[in-house]
């Protein structure tokens, strides 16, 4: 019994310390964002990360493909490779975007597509869209890459966000944000 208590104390713990990964408000040296939506991704029985979406004012949000400057961040809750994000970025991008979009883009995307690392539990990665600078990617508060075209960082989100997408929850995520 004692056995069971700590279990489910240990378990509560780790819960409570992964909401903290997604708090209220976010600084950046460009200013401060607010959590405007989140969702926990989970595969079969496993919660594999949580997801947030902040913008300087939630009461601007028009969709997660509009042109405003925002943040999404992704706090892990287990294990991945930095290559499964490379080859699901590649993939849902491929997947995605028109030919003509891709062509144009792809330049832009592989640099940034090839700096994923592994990540492990309470790792997060923080992906700002800055409307007229282009896109700067963040793990656990690290600078890893700047894209700088800004015609391309909001074709960026099909990753995540497109028609074919890793997970339908990121689409109840997206349809949640649409006011």
């Amino acid at each position: 019994m004692k056995m069971l208590i700590g279990a489910l104390a240990l378990s509560l713990m780790s819960a409570t310390a992964h909401t903290n990964q997604l708090p209220q408000t976010i600084s950046h040296s460009k200013g401060e964002f607010q959590l405007c939506d989140k969702e926990r991704v989970s595969k079969l029985w496993f919660d594999i990360v949580d997801v947030g979406i902040y913008y300087p004012s939630c009461d601007t949000v028009q969709h997660i493909f509009d042109n405003q400057t925002k943040l999404l961040r992704f706090a892990y809750l287990r294990e991945v490779e930095g290559q499964q994000f490379t080859k699901g970025a590649i993939e849902y991008l491929e997947q995605n975007l028109n030919p003509q979009e891709l062509e144009y883009c792809s330049e832009h995307f592989s640099p940034l597509n090839h700096v994923y690392k592994d990540v492990t539990e309470g790792d997060y990665y923080d992906l700002y869209l800055f409307e007229d600078e282009g896109l700067t990617l963040y793990l656990n508060g690290k600078h890893l890459h700047d894209m700088p075209s800004k015609e391309c960082h909001t074709p960026y989100l099909n990753v995540w966000f497109g028609e074919e997408t890793m997970d339908s929850q990121f689409h109840d995520l997206s349809k949640r944000l649409k006011r």
